[in-house]
């Protein structure tokens, strides 16, 4: 499959700028927001339970602040594992003209990129509490580990949707919930395990379509390790998520609407 110059947003942008936008997936703009959707609801669950009235303006700060944080987070992931997987990418019918694999963009500049967009994702939350920089830390060590899970474990998912569950915590403490704290460290493990296995059950359904060429090049993921078992790899990842938002609900007397729409809905 020949590359194809991009269209939309990417064709209004000087030329030199496209792999870039192209590695930070500028014409994939949805995957932002699937993204920044664990850090609504991280700001929702402070929300509920947070003692003291949250201001309106504060709340909208927080929001946005977050979004701004999201994007970088997304675009410097992408660049970062862009970077290490070029010679799975190259492997791969899907991957394989994007700008690194394809060698518009340079090893070197790939990494420089991505070190630009971590600096400005972190200079985005400074205005935030400081425990909110230290999760950001812990979530960019997972970052930087996931591209290799897919070289020594069959279970990566797990680690990409650890890197999107430290949306909960970092997003209560935006708001001064002691989340990863007595009495709120629980409630917040079993809220975030659900986001890591809303994740695991969405990558496991798009690493569907790449079984075959994972399995030529020595990818491993759970897509190709349960590759005869996925719906009951779905159907048990599903019970999971039903299950730690039942017990968060539980531990936070949550009501009655919470358990018939997020729970069982």
């Amino acid at each position: 499959k020949e590359y194809t110059p991009p269209k939309g947003l990417l064709s209004k942008i000087p030329a030199s700028w496209v792999p870039y936008g192209e590695l930070i997936r500028l014409h994939r703009p949805e995957f932002i927001y699937f993204i920044y959707a664990p850090f609504i609801v991280g700001l929702a669950y402070a929300l509920c339970i947070n003692k003291e009235r949250v201001p309106a303006f504060t709340l909208a700060h927080r929001a946005g602040v977050l979004f701004v944080w999201t994007f970088f987070l997304r675009s410097s992931g992408c660049a970062w594992n862009d970077n290490i997987d070029q010679d799975f990418d190259r492997q791969t019918e899907r991957c394989r003209n994007r700008p690194i694999a394809r060698g518009a963009i340079t090893t070197t500049k790939g990494h420089v990129f991505t070190i630009v967009l971590i600096s400005l994702g972190f200079l985005s939350i400074r205005s935030l509490p400081f425990e909110c920089t230290l999760v950001g830390i812990v979530t960019y060590v997972l970052t930087i580990i996931y591209p290799f899970g897919k070289r020594f474990t069959n279970f990566p998912q797990v680690i990409l949707g650890s890197v999107l569950a430290m949306a909960i915590p970092l997003s209560s403490y935006s708001l001064g919930l002691p989340a990863l704290s007595p009495p709120h460290i629980v409630p917040t493990a079993c809220l975030s395990a659900a986001i890591v296995f809303l994740i695991v059950f969405y990558d496991v359904l798009y690493a569907c379509q790449d079984i075959e060429d994972d399995l030529k090049s020595g990818v491993k993921g759970m897509a190709v390790y349960f590759r005869n078992y996925i719906e009951p790899l779905l159907i048990t990842v599903t019970g999971l998520i039903t299950g730690c938002l039942a017990m968060m609900g539980k531990l936070i007397d949550m009501g009655q609407l919470f358990f018939m729409f997020s729970v069982i809905g």
